[in-house]
């Protein structure tokens, strides 16, 4: 039976009640973790209502002879926040011939914080001649600061390859260092074809060089789609463009829903640029709180403004704990000795 009619089956046995019947008929429609069927798979056990009967039902399908239900019960894992289970059900899966070596990397770099080792899995994968493992290890190498040059070498392969997801990855690395002109190309690559992924890093490129209309149009377009970091990017569109109080409920939403630490700084500025003075030094503490170290300055000299300089004192001392950078801990003392 083909996939298409697996899925169409387990459809009309899901209408029908009998969802253990429907989750086996997808898992054994599973291909991949980012397709439709995935997608009704995670539906189908998120409202299942009882989680653990649901994942013994995928196990139960994974031992009965259909190994990729190893797949789909690992990104189940994941999403529960299981990653050791899951990274147990990949090797499983692995045992039995299917191809994960891109997925064991991943859970071990991004649930497990393991890089050395989720180094080894991308390396092999690009040894296997993976289609995916050009762009998905030059994704792993943009988020360490010493080594995009490598990054960027092997994004542009997979480009050349015709791996248009590598095209936003690309433009998301070249935005991320201010480079807006040559990132734009490759996000608008991706976009057009069809990765909305890259909405919210568009709007936020071309803010950065003055095309506002276009900016704000895909900055809605990311909020609608509910695409991470939306809320940030379009929070810093709207600061700039004079809009300060919508700004912060979208810099909020950042914080609470996306769970963009960096949000608290910004709100912090946003409250004091309104004379709110209360929000402003809740959020200066809270981004001192989540360890945001360029939050020390801006707060010592909100404390000299407010006439509570007896506190910058404390606050240099934890600076100085923290091996703040040289040029800010000498900022925070010049503003300490102002005020003794």
């Amino acid at each position: 039976m083909t996939e298409s009619n697996l899925a169409a089956e387990a459809a009309q046995r899901l209408v029908a009640g009998d969802r253990a019947a429907a989750l086996s008929l997808y898992l054994r429609a599973w291909n991949r973790p980012d397709d439709e069927v995935a997608e009704r798979i995670f539906d189908l056990v998120s409202e299942w209502g009882d989680i653990d009967a649901a994942l013994k039902t995928v196990e139960a399908e994974a031992r009965g002879g259909n190994p990729a239900a190893y797949e789909a019960l690992a990104e189940l894992l994941v999403e529960l926040d299981r990653p050791k289970e899951a990274l147990a059900a990949l090797r499983s899966a692995a045992d039995r011939g299917r191809d994960v070596t891109l997925m064991i990397a991943s859970v071990l770099a991004d649930e497990l914080g393991d890089r050395e080792q989720a180094e080894e899995y991308y390396r092999q994968a690009l040894v296997d001649d993976n289609p995916r493992a050009l762009n998905d290890y030059g994704a792993f190498l943009s988020e360490d600061d010493e080594r995009l040059d490598e990054a960027t070498d092997l994004l542009r392969r997979a480009i050349e390859r015709g791996d248009t997801m590598a095209a936003g990855n690309l433009g998301r690395l070249l935005a991320d260092e201010e480079k807006y002109e040559d990132a734009l190309p490759w996000l608008k690559q991706a976009l057009d074809a069809g990765h909305r992924s890259v909405l919210a890093v568009l709007g936020e490129t071309e803010h950065a060089l003055g095309d506002l209309e276009s900016a704000r149009t895909h900055l809605r377009e990311a909020l609608a789609e509910e695409v991470t970091g939306a809320h940030f990017a379009y929070a810093l569109h709207l600061a700039d463009t004079g809009a300060p109080e919508e700004a912060v409920r979208h810099y909020e939403a950042a914080a609470k829903e996306d769970g963009e630490t960096n949000a608290h700084l910004n709100l912090a500025l946003l409250h004091e640029e309104l004379e709110q003075w209360s929000r402003a030094d809740h959020h200066y503490r809270e981004a001192l709180a989540h360890n945001d170290e360029t939050a020390y300055v801006y707060y010592a000299q909100f404390l000299a403004d407010r006439n509570r300089a007896a506190q910058i004192p404390a606050l240099l001392k934890a600076a100085e704990e923290l091996d703040l950078d040289e040029e800010d801990l000498t900022e925070l003392r010049t503003l300490a000795e102002e005020q003794s």
